[in-house]
């Protein structure tokens, strides 16, 4: 046998490969860099409230853009991650020159000469905003400067861990240090809506690096599922750690980090910021910022921090007049404005104890004259007498001794005051906006345009604020959307007739300079609560000791007098105290513009009337002091009142009667009735309900016929009332159980109608009449209080006759 040995053959060699370029990158990096984008984003829209709404996003998209798509570029050239974070971090550089020093630049984005002192102005302007404002802030260069700059850096630290590390879930904590500032500074934390948004675009950028992951580890051929799910469950984890962690981390409280938690990370060292917005502080129901301070005033003194006069602006603020100051508080000189002669007053001598309280702005009782014991740089100004650090310090853990003048103003002799000739203090006193609500001119003509005198318009104003069309609210401001200062602030409240003291003393303050008085609104502390401790003051007199703290936190008006200086009123209802000077009644002392009329035609309801000036005829001001209803009007209110307790005692009996009544009409006329129950029904369940309310109540386990032998026995019904009796129970049964042609068993009581004899199965209709027999019957057979008690509190309207229910 010949075998052929044949070579086995080779396997198929392998092709050559084609010399080619290796890839640049893979391309699924763009869409992580893309969710890095949006989630910075999305974190940053809870800076709506720490600055004005939606003015931050073009500034902060010149800056991300730009950013962001250079370190994409980088890795498409396949270049080191440490270059792409460098290359991230100089196009950060050239984005802000090109928005913020493009005067100063070099080609647009490069940094030139001048650069670095422009800088120095911007941060100088961004730290003047956070002292002297609050949220949310005016955008400003310098604000929107150090967001763009903090936002590009948190936007190369999310990019480089989502796509350079490939750590995507550590990307996390930039845009949670996005959302720290908006906790601390916003009233209500971070807010659930852009809690939700970051929450969903870290996700998405978690689902986006997966995906990419899943890119690379098949070639680019197939991404495995699951985003979705694994994306659900970080999100419920993640969520749940935002319930449970403030629990237990020492900073939080009210409520969860997104809502109402703030996280105050700088413990209890907080300071009442100047602007007018002190919502913030009241609306902390448990206080911070305690501050004590000892008087040997023979009254509890207000604190007062600032005064703000510039109401031009869309918000009110301080003006620092740094250029105008006088350094050094030793001495104190004399406020612009201040009388040659001040009227007699004492010398109040305060020791004030900060503690955690911080601030740039020195609490004194006004009005200061030398302060001691004070350490850092401050000086006064000579425009309002208020104190400012000028070396960046602050009012924290200082205890210093103030010695001020208290005036001692009366009625009287302010009501003497005529109208100036002359512009007694600076025009920024006395400047009203061109564009000042029409509502404000014409309710201050309305209420003050009479008088003549400053001191009696001043009166009439706060009257007026402090009458009962007014009501004080800390929440109101907040859901009308005017938390806030500025005349169309001001307007709505004078629609809305609701809000807080910095509402109250503005619109007093704008409504004074309407009327033509000189006005500012000052910021500070009402007196506080008493703790019953002592201690010696500086010339051994005793002083009294006293506690205040954000609750206390409060905004008055100061008017200008001439030769009298300057005048606190307290327009803000249940806070403060009133002077003592416009605590009565308001009863104008000077002469009206029109002293013919004795009334105020002008005066809105529920305001404090005037009671007649000096010349007025004695009974005009009786009668205009009559601020409660008058006689004949009296004995009206005594009579409706009476008529409405009798109407209110009398309800039980109209409504049994009503029922009665209604009943009676479906027995009289069957065909009008009503329900499950014919006129039998009705029949009966009025006589059961009539029983019930005589003493002899129906029971649960009752039958038609049980019930009707015990009433018959226990009422002791014979004759005409025992036969109306059973003709009504007989006709009840019928109604009730009888086959009424169906055959027997097609109803729910087939059993019972089954053992009903036959004769209940042809009765008289019921009758009326019936009803009344046994009514008059057991009614008869009652004492005079079960009648009494059956008329006017007829148990039958708390236990109704039910019809099918098992007797």
């Amino acid at each position: 046998m010949t075998s052929t040995l044949t070579r086995p053959t080779p396997a198929a060699e392998a092709a050559p490969r084609t010399p080619q370029r290796a890839p640049l990158a893979d391309p699924w990096h763009w869409a992580v860099t893309g969710a890095s984008l949006l989630a910075v984003l999305a974190a940053a829209t809870s800076l709506n409230g720490v600055v004005e709404p939606w003015t931050w996003l073009p500034p902060v998209l010149g800056t991300l853009v730009p950013v962001l798509l250079a370190m994409a570029l980088t890795r498409t050239l396949r270049l080191s991650g440490a270059l792409s974070a460098l290359v991230g971090v100089l196009a950060l550089v050239g984005a802000l020159t090109a928005q913020f020093f493009p005067r100063q630049s070099i080609v647009g984005v490069m940094p030139g000469p001048g650069t670095s002192r422009e800088l120095g102005r911007l941060l100088a302007q961004a730290e003047e905003t956070v002292v002297s404002q609050v949220a949310p802030v005016l955008p400003s260069a310098g604000i929107f400067l150090v967001m763009c700059a903090a936002l590009g850096l948190i936007a190369i630290i999310v990019d480089v861990f989502s796509t350079t590390m490939r750590m995507p879930a550590a990307s996390g904590l930039g845009l949670f240090t996005v959302m720290v500032a908006p906790a601390i500074v916003k009233p209500n934390g971070v807010g659930m809506d852009a809690f939700i948004v970051t929450v969903l675009a870290f996700l998405l950028l978690l689902a986006a690096a997966q995906w990419r992951e899943n890119r690379l580890a098949s070639g680019g051929a197939r991404a495995s599922s699951g985003f979705a799910g694994r994306s659900m469950a970080i999100g419920a984890a993640a969520l749940a750690v935002t319930i449970v962690l403030p629990m237990f981390v020492p900073g939080f409280n009210s409520g969860a980090f997104p809502q109402g938690s703030r996280m105050n990370v700088w413990g209890n060292a907080t300071g009442l910021n100047p602007a007018v917005t002190l919502g913030n502080d009241l609306r902390n129901p448990t206080g911070f910022g305690r501050i004590a301070y000892s008087t040997n005033s023979d009254a509890p003194v207000y604190l007062r921090a600032v005064t703000l006069e510039d109401f031009s602006g869309r918000r009110w603020e301080p003006d620092q007049r740094l250029d105008d100051r006088e350094p050094g508080v030793a001495e104190i000189g004399a406020e612009q404005g201040s009388p040659s002669s001040t009227p007699a007053g004492s010398t109040v001598f305060t020791r004030i104890t900060t503690q955690s309280y911080a601030s740039p702005w020195l609490l004194s009782p006004y009005a200061p004259v030398a302060i001691s014991d004070l350490t850092g740089n401050w000086a006064w100004d000579p425009a309002n007498l208020s104190v400012f650090a000028t070396d960046g310090g602050s009012t924290a853990r200082q205890e210093y001794v103030v010695e001020s003048r208290s005036a001692e103003l009366t009625r009287e002799g302010l009501g003497v005051i005529g109208p100036s000739e002359r512009e007694p203090v600076p025009e920024v006193f006395t400047q009203l906006p061109d564009d000042t609500p029409e509502i404000v001119r014409t309710t201050t003509e309305d209420v003050a345009g009479e008088f003549v005198n400053p001191y009696d318009k001043a009166l009439a104003i706060q009257s007026y604020l402090r009458s009962s069309e007014f009501t004080y609210s800390v929440e109101a401001p907040v859901d009308g959307g005017y938390d806030g200062s500025g005349m169309d602030v001001m307007a709505r409240f004078l629609e809305s007739k609701s809000g807080y003291c910095v509402h109250y003393a503005g619109t007093m303050a704008v409504m004074a300079r309407a009327a033509g008085i000189p006005s500012r609104v000052a910021i500070g502390y009402t007196p506080g609560s008493p703790t019953g401790n002592t201690e010696e003051g500086p010339d051994g007199e005793e002083l009294r000791e006293f506690v205040v703290d954000s609750r206390n936190a409060h905004a008055w008006p100061e008017l200008y007098f001439e030769g009298a200086g300057w005048v606190r009123f307290e327009p803000t209802p249940s806070r403060g105290v009133v002077p003592t000077y416009a605590q009565q009644a308001f009863a104008p002392v000077g002469p009206r513009a029109d002293d013919s009329d004795s009334l105020n035609p002008g005066a809105r309801p529920g305001a404090l009337q005037p009671t007649g000036s000096a010349t007025a005829p004695a009974e005009n001001s009786e009668e205009s002091q009559a601020s409660g209803p008058s006689d004949d009007t009296q004995p009206v209110a005594g009579l409706l009142a009476v008529a409405g307790i009798g109407l209110l005692a009398l309800l039980p009996l109209l409504l049994r009667t009503a029922r009665t009544r209604s009943r009676r009409r479906s027995v009289m006329v069957p065909s009008a009735s009503t329900g499950s129950g014919g006129a039998a029904t009705s029949a009966w369940a009025e006589t059961t309900e009539i029983a019930g309310d005589y003493g002899y109540p129906l029971e649960a386990t009752d039958t038609p016929r049980t019930f009707a032998g015990r009433l018959a026995r226990e009422a002791a019904l014979d004759g005409e009332s025992a036969g109306a009796l059973v003709r009504l129970r007989s006709a009840y049964e019928y109604e009730e159980y009888a086959d009424h042609g169906g055959p027997l068993g097609s109803s729910p009581v087939a059993a019972a109608r089954s053992s009903v004899p036959t004769l209940v199965r042809a009765v008289a209709p019921p009758r009326w009449d019936d009803v009344d027999t046994v009514t008059r019957a057991v009614r008869s057979r009652s004492s005079f209080s079960t009648r009494l008690k059956a008329r006017l509190f007829p148990q039958s309207l708390l236990n109704r006759f039910r019809s099918g229910s098992p007797r």
